[in-house]
């Protein structure tokens, strides 16, 4: 083997080392990064429970108002519709009651009228001279 083969392998044997050792820094570099990153989720999870906790309480209580107010609304709906049937019922009443005796209370003024007429009439035939000696009289 001449001397610059030895060189060259000496070289190599060197930058073969540089590079383990470079390698070893940056695993080393990077298990540290690796704690300290692990470390940092833990805090940031331990100061973030209580406010991830909060949030699902106030999730928890949104999903019960919008439980309340749609029992809510289903009350008044069926309210509404109550109170609409039943007036409904009693329009129809009323209006029953009106129609059949406003019906029979025209029937009594037309009633009236008729026996007013005919008095009139009556009135009106008894109020003009009777000549007994019209032109039917012979004599």
């Amino acid at each position: 083997m001449s001397d610059w083969a030895v060189i060259w392998l000496g070289v190599m044997a060197i930058a073969l080392t540089l590079m383990a050792v470079i390698q070893i820094a940056v695993l080393l570099a990077g298990f540290r990064l690796m704690r300290e990153l692990a470390a940092t989720v833990q805090d940031l999870r331990r100061e973030l429970r209580p406010l991830i906790d909060k949030v699902h309480l106030i999730v928890d209580d949104a999903g019960r108002a919008t439980t309340l107010a749609t029992a809510q609304m289903e009350r008044l709906d069926q309210f509404v519709s109550a109170t609409t049937a039943r007036v409904n019922e009693t329009l129809e009443i009323v209006q029953g009651l009106m129609s059949g005796p406003v019906r029979q209370g025209a029937a009594v003024v037309m009633g009236i009228r008729a026996v007013i007429e005919a008095f009139r009439h009556w009135q009106r035939r008894n109020d003009q001279p009777r000549d007994e000696e019209g032109p039917t009289f012979v004599g």
